[in-house]
């Protein structure tokens, strides 16, 4: 039997694994393979630190009062520091909770504390690496709502009240549980930069680290261009999530131009990276190019659900039975996404049901175990889900039906019997292209009278 600190050590060994791998997806699998423990161990340290803890359900609270956004990190020899700042960024409503990739990579970086003890440099006594000054200099200071979270014995400069301080390093792996609350934009794409900086970090000698959102580089290392690698799938997601809330919300209508510097005031990236990242949407067929600064969601014809949905039909099917080989893990975050779902279908949480639904869709394809197929049906959702956006038909989709729905999935697929989840998700997916043919014919029809009458 291993004493409790054999396991805190297994532990630390899980989380601070992607610091130093190379494979950037992270999956338990693959975390498994590279500290050489088991794969159900690697699941089980994760879902440990989702688990509810009164203080961190405090920070959930606050996080659930008003929305906030990313301001700086720092770690040092004697502990961290988490900088979370009032959202000033657009008019759209985005949506709470953090995608799945977003989660797996503030897991990695909330891990870089459980390293602040092997600094390499004893002679570093100042435990603030430019933090303070950095935030100051972008113009993000601490302002009253501001949240600051402390690790150990992280030294504030005076005035500066910290609004939770975890003296205990596991529970500063804990934040996961709360900070998902953070909106997926812009949040999403400042962790994968921050993933990108901390790899370079560990790899470059774990000096003290500190970070701040106006992308300056703490380590002196970073150029433009690999931020841009390090970000763009991220960047590429938060747009088309931007493009989705506002088509929703009523800032955006389907046919017409979005313009590039209209995502550039939004998601407060450079037009550059936002024009390398819409060019990857375009081949995806997810919008389309109207000219070389702007972009268009065309409003789909019946064709084109109708050729989405039969695609996503038949793939989906063949991933459904592979997914019956699907790992504890794998299993594990597919059915978290059905217990949110019953949730939202108790409070009839129409907008974050439909977050859900997609959320769970990508698990269960990831869940299969195939290579190439989950990434083109992975598309293929992205579509439908565009879909419903342009129309305005996204929240009128029961968040019932959608529990019902998933939940025969997973029941069949965990039940080993194949043909019944093939045949539920067949069924799922003729009824949402009903759904959305229905909604086509209502505005074929109101764009014919306005056609004849248009006075």
């Amino acid at each position: 039997m291993k004493s409790a600190d054999d396991r805190s050590e297994l532990k630390r060994a899980v989380l601070t694994a992607p610091l130093w791998m190379q494979a950037t997806k992270s999956s338990s699998r693959q975390v498994a393979d590279a500290v050489g423990l088991s794969q159900s161990f690697v699941a089980r340290t994760w879902k440990e630190f989702m688990e509810p803890d009164p203080e961190i359900e405090s920070i959930r609270a606050l996080l659930a009062e008003r929305q906030m956004v990313l301001g700086g990190l720092a770690v040092g020899p004697t502990g961290s520091c988490l900088v979370l700042n009032p959202s000033r960024a657009s008019r759209l409503r985005y949506p709470a909770s953090l995608s799945t990739s977003s989660k797996r990579r503030l897991r990695m970086v909330l891990a870089a504390d459980l390293l602040r003890g092997v600094v390499p440099d004893p002679s570093y006594t100042n435990d603030r690496p430019d933090l303070w000054s950095s935030l100051n200099s972008s113009g993000l200071g601490l302002a009253e709502e501001s949240i600051v979270l402390l690790s150990g014995n992280f030294e504030v400069p005076a005035g500066a009240r910290p609004s939770v301080h975890l003296t205990d390093a596991w529970q500063w792996q804990k934040l996961v549980a709360a900070l998902d609350l953070l909106p997926e934009v812009p949040t999403g794409e400042m962790l994968a930069d921050l993933e990108w900086r901390m790899r370079r970090w560990y790899h470059g000698g774990r000096q003290p680290f500190s970070w701040t959102v106006d992308r300056k580089d703490p380590l002196g290392m970073a150029s433009r261009a690999d931020d841009v690698l390090g970000a763009g799938n991220a960047l590429a997601e938060e747009i088309l999530s931007a493009i989705r809330q506002g088509l929703v919300d009523g800032t955006f209508v389907g046919e017409s131009e979005i313009s590039l510097g209209m995502l550039n005031r939004l998601l407060g990236a450079p037009v550059r990276d936002i024009r390398a990242a819409v060019r990857a949407l375009t081949e995806d067929g997810l919008v389309t190019a109207a000219r070389s600064d702007s972009v268009v969601v065309r409003i789909p014809s019946l064709d084109d659900v109708s050729e989405t949905y039969m695609a996503r039909r038949a793939l989906g099917a063949i991933l459904v039975r592979a997914a019956s080989r699907w790992s504890v893990e794998d299993r594990s975050r597919v059915k978290n996404y059905l217990d949110e779902l019953s949730d939202c279908a108790r409070r009839n949480d129409v907008a974050r049901a439909h977050y859900l639904d997609l959320d769970f869709q990508i698990a269960l394809f990831e869940g299969s175990g195939l290579s190439r197929i989950p990434a083109i049906l992975e598309t293929l959702t992205k579509q439908a889900f565009m879909h419903f956006a342009v129309m305005g038909a996204r929240y009128a989709f029961s968040p019932k039906i959608i529990l019902d729905q998933n939940t025969e999935i997973f029941d069949a697929i965990d039940a080993g019997d194949l043909r019944a989840a093939t045949l539920s998700w067949q069924t799922k997916m003729d009824v949402g292209l009903n759904y959305l043919a229905q909604h086509i014919s209502a505005m074929n029809a109101i764009n014919e009278r306005r056609g004849m009458n248009p006075g």
